[in-house]
């Protein structure tokens, strides 16, 4: 969702909430904690996010620290390969 989305939510969501509170006082305590609510479900998420940003960023670290070390191995591993296959095309030529 845009941000521009967003704000343009709470601010229908403040004007219904103003409307409300002043027009209908019997649901003043209704409106209070629906924007509690609102509140502390919008911190959550933040927290949420900001938790699961790290905890993959932490795992793509891992990962790539592990296909580096993949990668060394793997270009030792080719140049051994081809070192033997050198000496074996060499043997035949010489047969």
């Amino acid at each position: 969702m845009s941000t521009f989305l967003k704000v343009g939510a709470w601010i229908a969501g403040a004007v219904l909430g103003v409307f409300v509170w002043n027009v209908f006082p019997d649901f003043r305590p209704i409106v209070t904690w629906v924007l509690a609510a609102a509140f502390v479900c919008h911190v959550l998420s933040i927290i949420v996010e900001a938790t699961v940003k790290r905890l993959i960023g932490d795992e793509l670290l891992e990962v790539r620290r592990q296909c580096t070390a993949a990668s060394a191995r793997l270009d030792v591993l080719d140049r051994k390969v081809t070192a033997i296959l050198r000496d074996a095309l060499e043997q035949r030529r010489l047969r």
